[in-house]
């Protein structure tokens, strides 16, 4: 079993087709059909049922397309950390989930450049997302807030904990307060963005915000335009839809009319966390003292 067949094999699972497969490699069809028959005969079973129309993957091809992500992503790391070894190049792929850009105060930006030696790729991604890439070993690691209980499994470590406040519409009855007991809070609508993509903070926010837990079922509002846009959680606090958790900095950056948002008593603190699969990236500790504001 080559990498290039698990290559071949992984854009026939993909595009489902056996000619956009190979006009996405750039072969011939009839030379990835090949490649991917000397596959199967190799693992001495079939991978993938062929129609004249699409392509269906088997239970074996199933199992095979889920290592084949990983043993590519690893090929590709290991090929990176090699040419790491002399010192001269060192590169690291990050996911960050949304708002992290705001709580770190442009140090992302500075991850990259001569001073550090390092040269970091970042791309926004929702929780449920990066942490996935992590497994997958699509990327290096991945910044994303509290991690559940399910994923605490991969390695990680705490970079801050973010102070996360209340938003409310101006015309709110609490609006007036300094600060906003949670107690207070019981019967509110919190406006949240969908738990199965960010897990973790969705738990620990609402633990935190409703301990007594929901005092009726639609007590918590999500909406789908929500995902990957907190100012739109913003603009539903805003619209009178109920209140909502913020990260103060991402409040400062993306004003919305309308809203006031105010500390929690007692205060709500998240863990942000910087997250890999083992055996970690040779300079992970690098970015780990650069974003935590320590020397290495």
């Amino acid at each position: 079993m080559e990498l290039r067949q698990l290559r071949y094999f992984v854009a026939v699972a993909e595009e489902r087709h056996f000619g956009r497969a190979a006009r996405r490699l750039r072969i011939a069809a009839p030379s990835l059909s090949q490649q991917i028959q000397a596959l199967e005969r190799d693992l001495h079973i079939t991978l993938l049922e062929r129609s004249p129309r699409s392509v269906v993957l088997t239970p074996a091809g199933e199992v095979l397309l889920e290592h084949a992500h990983v043993l590519l992503a690893r090929a590709e790391r290991a090929r990176n950390e090699v040419q790491c070894a002399d010192g001269r190049h060192r590169h690291l792929e990050l996911r960050v989930v949304p708002a992290v850009e705001y709580v770190l105060n442009g140090s992302l930006h500075h991850l990259s450049g001569p001073a550090s030696g390092l040269e970091v790729t970042t791309a926004t991604a929702t929780g449920k997302e990066a942490i996935k890439a992590v497994r997958e070993e699509h990327i290096d690691a991945a910044i994303v807030w509290v991690r559940s209980t399910q994923d605490q499994d991969l390695a990680g470590t705490a970079l801050r904990e973010v102070p996360v406040h209340l938003a409310l519409p101006a015309g709110h009855q609490l609006a007036a307060r300094q600060t906003i007991p949670v107690a207070d809070l019981a019967a509110e609508t919190i406006v949240m963005f969908p738990r199965d993509l960010f897990l973790g903070i969705w738990d620990h926010a609402i633990g935190h915000l409703l301990p007594a837990g929901l005092s009726h079922p639609d007590q918590v509002l999500t909406q789908p335009d929500l995902i990957n846009a907190p100012e739109a959680v913003l603009r539903s606090v805003a619209a009178g839809h109920g209140v909502a958790p913020v990260a103060p900095a991402m409040a400062e950056h993306v004003p919305v009319p309308g809203i006031v948002v105010r500390p929690l008593v007692p205060p709500l603190l998240v863990p942000l966390e910087l997250i890999w699969r083992e055996p970690a990236h040779p300079a992970l500790q690098d970015v780990v003292a650069l974003l935590a504001g320590t020397e290495v």
